[in-house]
């Protein structure tokens, strides 16, 4: 280890030594380029370490050429995905398995037990929400982060806010801090985190979420505060005469009753005679309204055609 190396340094070097693939010694290679000295004396080492990632990663892709598979994984966005990002040991993982139900994670206390990203679903209601575990930070993956609609960033420490900020200055999503471990915790002490949260950090959307003891409630609340961060509404069809399937349609706020019929068949708006709609819209059950008329969550549509 170099001179007046920080522990974190030391860390990310052990874990390196202990790697047993290359995938495992990439990132290893990355968390020692991030928590390197930054003094004049260290210009060596950093070099050093550059040319060995770049040697590593091209030894990965030639391996994937050769066998004629690419090690990236490439995943499809859906119309509501939330990437769930952070440091290393932040709970990510397993906060990852409790939203997904996955009943054999990949949890560790050693760093970088996520090398790739990891899709999931997570179900609020009636609604299924695409997730996204990205391997911890840094990594080379900024793809995902950048295009996704809510990050969920996962943090026990206030310090990893700004560190967490760096990776993700060219994301647009919406942010959500979530402060993960808190189960050593007692009323007091959480108390006066949530208060630090609100005085220091007004600016930031968080919530405070014990992995291990959690209750449904303090789930099903999550959940909701995910679900509440995308800008969509859910509109439920029906035939004349029929129920409802109780599958709701995903839109963006503010469409319209001719949005959802193009939604269905492209081009079945101008055939539409009649349309009612049941739900917060709507002044009485079964109001009828013109394709124009903008739509609320969960309302229910109803249309008649020629």
């Amino acid at each position: 280890m170099p001179v007046n190396a920080s522990p974190e340094y030391g860390h990310a070097e052990k874990q390196f030594d202990k790697a047993t693939s290359d995938e495992e010694r990439l990132l290893g290679l990355e968390e020692m380029m991030r928590t390197m000295p930054g003094h004049k004396g260290a210009e060596s080492l950093r070099a050093q370490l550059r040319i060995r990632y770049k040697r590593l990663k091209e030894k990965i892709e030639n391996r994937g050429k050769k066998s004629g598979k690419s090690n990236k994984i490439v995943i499809k966005k859906e119309s509501m995905q939330a990437t769930i990002v952070g440091l290393p040991n932040t709970g990510k993982s397993s906060l990852f398995a409790i939203l997904t139900e996955n009943k054999n994670p990949t949890i560790s206390n050693v760093a970088f037990s996520t090398y790739q990203p990891i899709p999931g679903i997570m179900t609020f209601e009636d609604t299924q929400i695409q997730l996204v575990d990205m391997p911890p930070f840094p990594n080379e993956d900024k793809s995902t982060v950048n295009v996704t609609d809510t990050l969920l960033i996962t943090i026990n420490d206030f310090s990893q806010i700004a560190e967490s900020e760096k990776y993700l200055q060219k994301s647009i999503a919406k942010k959500i801090y979530i402060f993960t471990k808190i189960d050593s915790m007692n009323e007091s002490e959480k108390r006066k985190l949530e208060a630090t949260f609100k005085s220091k950090y007004k600016k930031i959307n968080f919530v405070m979420f014990s992995n291990a003891s959690h209750t449904n409630e303090e789930l099903n609340l999550l959940k909701q505060k995910i679900f509440n961060s995308f800008p969509i509404i859910r509109v439920y069809t029906k035939e004349p005469k029929r129920e409802s399937t109780g599958i709701p349609m995903i839109l963006p706020e503010n469409s319209t009753a001719k949005d959802v019929a193009e939604k269905i068949i492209k081009g079945m708006s101008k055939k539409i005679k009649k349309t009612k709609i049941w739900g917060p819209s709507s002044k009485f059950p079964g109001q009828m309204v013109g394709p124009d008329h903008i739509l609320k969550d969960k309302d229910m549509v109803e249309f008649q055609t020629e």
